[in-house]
């Protein structure tokens, strides 16, 4: 197979997401204790946080019963989002993964909160990584896109 370009110009980690046995507390602590706002919550009960002016910054989510009885311990993490400038450079990385074999997850697709474009893979060893581009940013007055304004779709390739 020839040698192909690598596309990949990540300009930031873009947000961080946990899988939480009492989500409850995680949002308690992340918001009350190290001061994050929240964003949104969507209907998979999914808190959506942030820091600065990003949508966000940190996703809790909660670990499903059936992790919970089976004591899962080190699978906290939901993902790791790296931030790239456009949605032709996603649908550029995305083949360029695939061309390496790569696990990758999903199609690119346009998220509900954060409004964003995003695309799910697994690194060797089945941890999952994101690639996103034009996450919605927080004005000065500190709301985010109303709910009826979130979109979802799949992006063709």
């Amino acid at each position: 197979m020839p040698e192909t370009t690598n596309p990949i110009r990540i300009s930031k980690i873009g947000h961080v997401g946990l899988y939480c046995r009492d989500l409850p507390g995680m949002v308690d602590f992340y918001t009350r204790i190290l001061g994050f706002k929240l964003s949104d919550v969507n209907e998979r009960g999914m808190h959506f946080l942030r820091f600065g002016e990003d949508h966000h910054s940190m996703v809790l989510a909660a670990m499903s019963e059936d992790e919970k009885k089976k004591g899962v311990g080190g699978t906290l993490l939901q993902q790791i989002a790296l931030e790239v400038d456009s949605l032709d450079t996603l649908k550029q990385i995305r083949k360029y993964l695939l061309s390496h074999s790569v696990n990758v997850r999903s199609v690119i697709k346009h998220e509900g909160p954060g409004c964003d474009y995003t695309f799910d893979f697994d690194d060797p060893e089945g941890n999952r990584l994101q690639f996103f581009s034009d996450m919605d940013k927080i004005g000065w007055d500190g709301k985010s896109r109303p709910k009826d304004q979130w979109k979802r779709f799949d992006v063709e390739d």
